[in-house]
């Protein structure tokens, strides 16, 4: 589709204006890990939430955010795109799980390295028991954990299948478990798929997509949360991924 000089100039301008937020990252990012802890959090709110108005991606949320924040908790959410990672940071800043692969991303990869997140590779079976450790010492130590149980991401509004061991962690840690329903729509509350981050799709090319739609809005569903204590892994599992489930399916019925 042909795009006018305006629309193209926006979009370039819009993307200077993200290497600029870019640069400040990489800025803070050599001392991050020596800040303390609330001055960490105000800033990944503040980073993330601007990144999102940058991209013109819209971010609303339902249910009690706050909740999260509570010590040893771990927030267990579907997986639709990249965005996922700053569309909760804004609300609740966490150290996440993502796969070994990140890490190689181009600029990005660092940045969340320094933000602590912890990086698994999915194809090496003791990984799954070295991360479960770790997850869980963070828990105990009143961290906030996040997991995208699927193990992969899927389109926006589609029912997910959560994975269990990775909760493995709530588990040994005695946490809580912070079921969480990311949704992508537009201002009309229908699914919107720009943001989908599947397939064979590059960074680069996801990155363009949306700030090529800016469209793109993000609710991000906090649910009632659910004690681990008593519950074995794949019990976890199958609420947590019922409760995101019913979510996303409520979204997709009033759009």
């Amino acid at each position: 589709m042909k795009r006018s000089p305006w629309r193209l100039l926006g979009i370039s301008l819009r993307l200077g204006h993200l290497t600029l937020h870019i640069a400040c990252a990489f800025a803070v990012a050599g001392v991050y890990p020596a800040l303390r802890v609330p001055v960490q959090q105000r800033f990944m709110r503040w980073w993330s939430r601007s990144l999102l108005t940058l991209l013109k991606v819209q971010h609303h949320v339902s249910g009690q955010p706050e909740g999260a924040l509570a010590p040893a908790c771990l927030l267990v959410a579907n997986h639709v795109s990249w965005l996922d990672i700053f569309a909760v940071n804004a609300l609740t800043p966490t150290r996440f799980v993502a796969k070994s692969e990140v890490s190689g991303w181009p600029v990005l990869g660092w940045l969340v390295q320094r933000a602590g997140t912890l990086f698994i590779r999915r194809a090496v079976r003791s990984d799954t028991v070295h991360v479960n450790a770790r997850m869980a010492g963070l828990l105990q130590q009143g961290s906030v954990v996040g997991l995208f149980a699927q193990g992969t991401s899927s389109v926006p509004g589609q029912a997910v299948q959560f994975h269990a061991p990775l909760l493995q962690s709530a588990v040994a840690a005695g946490a809580r478990v912070q079921p969480i329903a990311i949704f992508y729509h537009d201002k009309q509350g229908r699914c919107h798929e720009a943001a989908a981050f599947v397939d064979d799709t590059s960074f680069v090319e996801s990155l363009w997509r949306i700030v090529s739609n800016p469209g793109i809005q993000v609710t991000v569903s906090y649910l009632p949360p659910i004690d681990a204590c008593g519950l074995d892994r794949r019990a976890l599992a199958m609420l947590t991924q019922c409760a995101v489930n019913a979510a996303l399916a409520r979204h997709l019925q009033a759009g």
